[in-house]
């Protein structure tokens, strides 16, 4: 493998150009959550299989089902200066391509794929910030590392996600719905990768605790914006079986160079139902934030960025490293306009990123293996 720490990814001709790498022969494998209810109440029930399909039935009186989760309320982990070892302080982390899965560097269109009205595919407010034509598109694809990102939903919320650790998936801070202190618990939360129209290969999986540096609100300033981002540690090793992407600090000199793919779940595009992507993503300035003695970076873009992206990822792909390295996290929608860049950070949208994200992902995955 070539060493390409210092230099840029690869831009989107060259991985259109790129071939599909084929599977080998062996295949991951976990325990997933493919139904998981509670039996409260319920008196009788029988499971049976017919034509390949799992049928669960049960008589049901007046009360109905309980619908509490297994996690109604999870704990979560606010990190300050002192829990960090300097040693943790590292720039990359690797991905994991998992055994019996291929690799594409561009995802396959769905079908049938969405489609604006007639006359409206430019200069269309979606509800968050288009530029110019909207250069997104659907997807449906299970490959890698396609795979790793999907639906994060919560009391209230839905946002995106990707898988960032054997058991641990990334998504943006706002997107949890936050109750109470610093150390108190919150609601629910689940992660559903490959999500596509109402459901996933692998089941809903529920998140156990939440680690993150602020809880931040629907509305942000820049410096909640650098650290909008948390790491949730889930109830089974879904990222053993999909795969997950690695981790690069994103550097200034890439800025203005179109080597970005963003992945997201938009309310305007399918009410949120699928994922899209966008190919030739540009960063255009790094801002500087500080908290807990920690670094964190606001990345202004004039990608397409609406609601329902947020938490959403945007990576890039080095040499012939065999996985994409995320460098930011869907945060801030710049205005609810259709525009053109200014060549300002004026209206632009915004990932949160920066050598305290690298941190924070290194803190969960050393303290939740």
């Amino acid at each position: 493998m070539n060493d390409q720490r210092g230099g840029a990814p690869v831009g989107p001709a060259e991985l259109a150009k790129r071939p599909k790498v084929k599977a080998d022969s062996d295949r991951a494998a976990t325990r997933a959550p493919l139904l998981d209810v509670s039996l409260k109440n319920l008196d009788d029930f029988t499971v049976s299989s017919a034509g390949g399909r799992l049928r669960v039935e049960a008589t049901v009186d007046a009360r109905g089902l309980d619908r509490h989760r297994r996690y109604d309320t999870i704990p979560v982990t606010r990190l300050r200066k002192k829990d960090l070892d300097p040693e943790l302080g590292t720039k990359e982390l690797d991905g994991l391509v998992p055994g019996g899965v291929p690799t594409a560097f561009l995802p396959r269109r769905a079908r049938p794929t969405h489609r604006l009205p007639p006359g409206q595919g430019k200069d269309l407010d979606q509800g968050g910030t288009i530029f110019g034509t909207d250069d997104r598109y659907l997807f449906d694809d299970l490959s890698f590392p396609w795979r790793t990102t999907g639906k994060v939903r919560t009391v209230g919320h839905w946002g995106s996600g990707v898988t960032i650790g054997p058991r641990h998936v990334l998504t943006a801070s706002h997107v949890i719905n936050w109750t109470g202190g610093e150390d108190d618990g919150v609601a629910w939360v689940t992660f559903t990768p490959g999500y596509f129209d109402g459901k996933g290969p692998w089941g809903e999986i529920e998140a156990t605790r939440v680690i993150y540096w602020i809880q931040a609100p629907g509305q942000l300033s820049d410096d909640q914006t650098a650290f909008d981002y948390v790491v949730l540690v889930m109830a089974e090793r879904i990222g053993e079986v999909v795969g997950y992407p690695g981790y690069r600090t994103y550097d200034k000199d890439w800025n203005d160079k179109e080597l970005w793919q963003y992945i997201g779940y938009p309310g305007e595009l399918s009410s949120g139902e699928r994922p899209a992507f966008q190919g030739d993503g540009v960063v255009s300035s790094v801002g500087q934030e500080r908290t807990s003695g920690q670094t964190g970076y606001v990345l202004g873009h004039f990608n397409e960025f609406t609601p329902g992206q947020s938490g959403g990822i945007s990576w890039g792909w080095w040499g012939d490293e065999p996985w994409p390295r995320v460098i930011g996290v869907g945060s801030t929608i710049g205005s609810t306009a259709v525009q053109t860049p200014s060549g300002t950070t004026t209206g632009d949208n915004e990932y949160g990123g920066g050598p305290a994200l690298s941190s924070l992902i290194t803190w969960a995955r050393t303290n939740y293996p």
